[in-house]
């Protein structure tokens, strides 16, 4: 009961761990509580097995937040090229992919997890697993964790538990009761970047095909989100870049007749289906549409449009009628979701603690002075491709500066 750290972080995920690595080199004298068997399993996961684990170019306009302001100052606390740089220094190089993605260069998440373990060893920060905290209280200006049946006091405390994503490893919400035990409202949980569930058995026979195509989302008429990139056709649904980007946006619309719009000509922007068919020379209809989408989804889609695969568009043989349906199978095609897979195959969480319940980019608790929160745990989600991995360690390091200008001045 004697021993006071400066600092206890609950969490030794993504940005539990970099907050610790954080606190150690400022020379904090903190611990890690961590529920789980080891820290960062869902960095084991992340990007298949193989980590992205930034992007080279970050704003906050690739995040869903409920203040820009915040997001936007803490990110520019610990850019990507510093968490590049990070990685590098504690022996995790980073690759640079052609889409703007740093994956691990060995293609190893693990190696990306224990180069964090690296830098917080050196800063003498001790990791306990298996020690899910209960309860945290304030006695005399100083928190009170309780875990695994032992008090432990600290001038600060920083809540980097995640949200309710891959809940295989760990993550159960436990920071939200946390946060609502201190009196903060939190924004309603969903999942985030999760595939789709679809019930038509027609799809479920193009399983494994992966095509380029740009989703729109509807809502009582309007446009209200679109995004490019692959899609891949799954044996229950709809997963890939794209369709896992849109999902979140889709749940909240879907209450107001949401529906997702596909275009499987991405590229040819403004252009209606005559440009494709134009370029059709002496291929019929079939063979011309599985140049660019495969043979089994060219015939799946001709279907949809009750068009006969076999007709020559370079010889006139297509009936106006016939090309209007073609352009709506094509440019926009309904997607027939049911619904999402859910945390179980999420990414990331939307919702959680509000950043206006926050001082600015500190993220310290407008309720409970010396009270922090980093990472997923917060409502903020952002796009696929490095970007919520980015916010974590971000966000950990914004903590870690503002507990030491606050306690170490």
């Amino acid at each position: 009961m004697n021993d006071i750290y400066d600092l206890i972080i609950v969490g030794a995920g993504a940005a539990g761990l970099m907050a610790a690595a954080e606190a150690g080199a400022l020379g904090f004298k903190a611990v890690v509580l961590e529920s789980q068997r080891e820290p960062g399993l869902k960095i084991l996961m992340s990007g298949g097995g193989r980590c992205n684990a930034t992007n080279a170019r970050v704003t906050e306009k690739d995040y869903a937040a409920g203040c820009e302001h915040t997001l936007r100052h803490v990110l520019k606390t610990f850019s990507s090229s510093e968490a590049v740089a990070f990685f590098e220094q504690w022996g995790a190089p980073l690759s640079l992919q052609e889409t703007g993605e740093y994956f691990s260069a060995d293609n190893k998440a693990r190696t990306v997890r224990d180069a964090l373990l690296r830098a917080v060893s050196a800063g003498k920060v001790e990791i306990l697993c298996q020690h899910p905290v209960k309860n945290i209280t304030v006695q005399d200006g100083l928190f009170n964790v309780v875990a695994e049946g032992a008090i432990r006091r600290a001038r600060a405390v920083v809540v980097t538990t995640g949200g309710l994503s891959y809940p295989s490893t760990g993550s159960s919400g436990a920071g939200y009761a946390l946060a609502e035990s201190f009196g903060h409202q939190l924004v309603s949980a969903r999942p985030a970047l999760t595939p789709f569930l679809a019930s038509r058995d027609i799809f479920a026979t193009l399983s494994g095909i992966a095509v380029p195509v740009r989703l729109s989302l509807w809502a009582l008429g309007r446009k209200l989100r679109s995004v490019e990139g692959p899609m891949l056709f799954t044996h229950n649904g709809f997963s890939g870049p794209a369709p896992m980007e849109i999902s979140c946006p889709w749940i909240d619309a879907r209450n107001d007749e949401g529906e997702i719009r596909v275009d499987f000509f991405p590229t040819e922007k403004g252009q209606g289906i005559g440009f494709i068919l134009d370029n059709a020379g002496q291929q019929n209809l079939k063979n011309l549409l599985a140049r660019s989408l495969t043979e089994r989804l060219a015939l799946v889609l001709l279907s949809e449009a009750k068009v006969d695969g076999f007709k020559h568009p370079g010889k006139n043989e297509l009936w106006n009628k016939e090309k209007k349906a073609l352009e709506r199978v094509l440019r926009e095609y309904t997607l027939p979701v049911d619904n999402v897979m859910g945390y179980a195959k999420a990414e990331a969480t939307a919702g959680g603690v509000d950043l206006k319940e926050l001082k600015g980019a500190t993220l310290e608790s407008r309720l409970q002075p010396g009270l922090y929160f980093a990472g997923e745990v917060l409502d903020v989600n952002g796009r696929i491709g490095g970007f919520n991995l980015q916010w974590a360690w971000a966000s950990a390091v914004a903590v870690i500066r503002a507990v030491a200008k606050k306690y170490k001045e």
